[in-house]
């Protein structure tokens, strides 16, 4: 007999949260319309496309670890480093293809940020599944969580600062694009301030989410006004 979805906190939450990751997007089309950047649909579906490509180009990674048969915890720290270099090339790549403008990049930094809520909401959707289930595979990849310092994920505010998160990398995926604007050289800092923040946010949220998410705004934010400012 096929086991029912409880109506956990958790999952009560996600419900309740869900709403917000579809209103992700929202502030920064307001943004575009104040500082008077037409945004280009064409390049928001590109942009998320580059997310794609960027996830792929990971892959030799993530199977060469496999392969190796790395610790769990080297194993991350080589993807998670990885996502710096593939993300920031396949974006000035990408940008400098269409035409390396102001509007082009604000829309594929959109673009960028807009597949991961789909990728985000899923994530948590996973987790709340994960969290109910009581088999062998299961307590396995809970016990697993726990040994990487990630169990703090199945905490029932987590679909909440999960929505927040998504708002925070959509201001990293635009504020890095119009840098790649001011300058194609930016990628030399792009790339690995991107795969720091990254290591950044995984530690942190080891020990809190909360100050793990409320550093990684401001850290955001000070990317997207950079990148405006100097744009």
């Amino acid at each position: 007999m096929k086991s029912k979805i409880k109506l956990t906190p958790y999952i009560r939450n996600i419900l309740w949260a869900a709403p917000l990751y579809f209103l992700v997007p929202l502030p920064f089309f307001l943004l575009a319309h104040f500082i008077d950047i037409k945004i280009d649909y064409n390049a928001v579906l590109l942009g998320a496309l580059g997310w794609w490509v960027a996830l792929l180009l990971r892959l030799p990674v993530i199977l060469f670890v496999k392969l190796k048969k790395f610790e769990q915890k080297k194993s991350n720290k080589l993807i998670v480093g990885f996502s710096g270099p593939t993300e920031e090339v396949t974006r000035l790549v990408l940008l400098l293809i269409i035409g390396l403008n102001a509007p082009n990049a604000y829309s594929v930094g959109l673009g960028w940020a807009m597949i991961e809520i789909v990728y985000g909401l899923i994530q948590i959707i996973g987790i709340g599944v994960l969290e109910q289930k009581t088999d062998a595979k299961a307590i396995e990849a809970k016990n697993l969580m726990k040994q990487m310092g990630m169990d703090k994920s199945l905490a029932p505010s987590t679909p909440f600062w999960g929505a927040l998160e998504r708002v925070t990398a959509g201001a990293v995926h635009i504020g890095f694009s119009l840098l790649l604007v001011f300058s194609p050289y930016a990628l030399i800092v792009t790339i690995p301030l991107h795969s720091f923040i990254n290591f950044l946010v995984v530690k942190m949220n080891k020990t809190s989410i909360r100050k793990s998410q409320l550093n990684f705004l401001i850290i955001g934010c000070v990317i997207l006004i950079l990148g405006i400012i100097l744009t």
